[in-house]
């Protein structure tokens, strides 16, 4: 049941400070170093619309995947026709390999038609799975580079394949993930170490040593290594920037990067800082209220969201406080607008340095505020609002020649409470209209 609390009665609890900061400080110095303060990570905090998001996110992706694997047809193609070329140059123009030209002509036929039936209906399907295809589609690389690579050259020639699986790794992990980088790896690997020691008929062509085997397979080990976690990590971050211009492309302008603290800062870094610094510029102008400098009414409603889930995931409490000045328009109809102005800006300024940090004040407009106040229980509550009313009513405003007072309505919810940010909001101003017909400058919560 609410009760009001007016000027004349002491609360509870007088102590200047509310018992709960330390614990509340320490529980968002966690949350935020888990969300922020991680390298290349954005903030887990999404928003409400995150569903939808994460809906486009894959939509995306998939026409992605598909828009790649239509271009790399091509690629293939010219790949293919080199390795023949080259084949028919260095190896081809010995007598003992010409009988291999049918072998050859049959293996590429087939992957010109596996690549060519693949694109086809990659171009007519209206879902192409992240992985499948282009699996698909680098197993059908090894194997053709296998085969024409063992054709056309000696066991001990077959390192030949290593060095074209690493073109394959490349585009593999680049454009579809480290999965598919190390499965294209590993199975060119398995490619060589056939095509070396059990394809290869002895005692008529040398064989490698399983130590010549061991060495270049290593060798290319090592190399795709690099390559997956390079590439792996710099599609990882392209796809976290990508996330973070979305949330800003719909209006959420609250989630950070931290390219910064990057253990292998490049280029991206570089773009990173650059949108991280727009991100925040816009913030500041959209965000803000351009008199007060509190925010406005959708960055409060952002930033209640945020808390709001905060509070669920960790079972904690959301205070509100919504408060307006008593007789504000009396000051502008005697006083003119400017003084109005320098009140407001004044009372926002008290107020600013009567909250915390991790706390927000927000102006709604003319003189109705809304102050914030994250993993604050009831008392701690009304102890910051009491604190909060004291000091406007002791504080000479214009230069101690007005007397001003505010009412304070309070809103208060735990996590676990089947209510919406809306309706805490809307619970703290029918409190606010409570506590001004109740007779002004006073609390109810």
């Amino acid at each position: 049941m609410a009760h009001p609390y007016p000027r004349e009665l002491p609360l509870r609890t007088p102590e200047p400070h509310r018992p709960e900061t330390v614990s509340r400080t320490a529980d968002q110095s966690a949350t935020l170093s888990e969300n922020i303060n991680t390298p290349s990570r954005i903030t887990l905090e999404m928003p409400s619309n995150a569903a939808a998001l994460s809906e486009t996110f894959m939509h995306e992706r998939e026409l992605l995947t598909r828009d790649a694997l239509l271009w790399q047809r091509y690629v293939r193609y010219l790949a293919l026709l080199a390795t023949i070329l080259l084949a028919v140059l260095f190896s081809f123009s010995e007598g003992d390999k010409m009988d291999m030209l049918l072998p050859v002509g049959i293996a590429a036929l087939a992957y010109v038609v596996v690549v060519a039936l693949t694109g086809e209906f990659i171009r007519r399907a209206t879902f192409v799975n992240e992985f499948r295809l282009p699996a698909l589609m680098v197993t059908a690389d090894i194997t053709a580079l296998t085969a024409i690579v063992s054709l056309t050259g000696s066991p001990t020639e077959v390192g030949r394949i290593l060095i074209g699986a690493t073109l394959i790794v490349q585009l593999a992990v680049f454009y579809f993930g480290r999965a598919l980088g190390t499965y294209a790896a590993i199975l060119a690997s398995i490619g060589y170490y056939v095509a070396a020691r059990v394809v290869a008929a002895p005692g008529i062509d040398p064989i490698p040593g399983l130590a010549t085997v061991f060495f270049s397979l290593g060798v290319f080990g090592v190399v795709c290594a690099v390559l997956i976690t390079a590439y792996g990590s710099f599609r990882e971050r392209m796809n976290r920037l990508r996330v973070f211009c979305k949330l800003v492309e719909d209006g959420e302008i609250a989630p950070t990067f931290t390219f910064g603290a990057d253990k292998r800062p490049d280029d991206l870094t570089l773009l990173a800082r650059s949108f991280e610094a727009m991100r925040a510029r816009l913030a500041e102008q959209i965000g803000t209220d351009p008199l007060t400098g509190c925010l406005n009414r959708r960055a409060l409603e952002t930033r209640l969201r945020t808390e709001w889930r905060s509070a669920k995931r960790r079972d904690s409490t959301v205070a509100v406080l919504a408060l307006d000045m008593d007789h504000f328009k009396q000051i502008n109809d005697t006083r003119g607008h400017p003084v109005g102005d320098l009140v407001l800006q004044e009372l926002a300024g008290l107020m600013k340095t009567t909250a915390r940090d991790t706390d927000a004040v927000a102006r709604l407009g003319g003189d109705e505020f809304v102050i914030l106040l994250p993993d604050t229980g009831w008392q701690g509550a009304l102890t910051f609002a009491e604190r909060l009313r004291r000091k406007v009513d002791d504080f000479g405003f214009g230069g101690a020649s007005l007397r001003i007072t505010i009412s304070i309505g309070i809103a208060f919810a735990r996590g676990a409470d089947a209510m919406s940010p809306e309706s805490l909001l809307q619970e703290a101003d029918r409190s606010l209209y409570k506590a001004k017909s109740g007779g002004r400058n006073r609390i109810f919560a």
